[in-house]
C-alpha cells in the first residue's frame, strides 16, 4: 500500500475507495434475465453496505504495521461518518 502516515490522507482513502466501489457495484455488476433486460443484482441498499465494508481493507494493512496509525484513524473516521449517512438515508428518508 502507500506508505504515509498522515490523518488527511487516511480520510481522503477513506473517502473515496467507498464511492468508486459503489461506482463499479452499479455499473457493472448486473444480472441478465431471461427477457433479455439486465437489472442490478443488488439492491441499492446493500451496494452501499458493500461499498462501505471495503473500507475494513485498507484499514486493516494500515493498521496491521503499526507505524500508520494516523492513516488508519483517517480511514476509520471516514467509516463512521459514511455509516452514519447510511444510517440517516436508510431510516429517515
Amino acid at each position: 500500500m502507500f506508505k504515509r502516515d498522515n490523518f488527511a490522507f487516511g480520510c481522503m482513502i477513506g473517502a473515496v475507495l467507498p464511492i468508486v466501489v459503489y461506482v463499479l457495484l452499479q455499473e457493472f455488476v448486473t444480472v441478465t434475465l431471461n427477457t433479455g433486460k439486465t437489472e442490478p443484482r443488488f439492491d441499492d441498499a446493500t451496494n452501499l453496505v458493500l461499498s462501505l465494508v471495503t473500507n475494513l481493507i485498507p484499514f486493516r494493512q494500515y493498521m496491521q504495521k503499526g507505524n500508520y496509525e494516523k492513516t488508519g484513524k483517517g480511514i476509520l473516521l471516514m467509516t463512521f461518518v459514511y455509516a452514519l449517512v447510511y444510517v440517516y438515508i436508510k431510516f429517515y428518508s
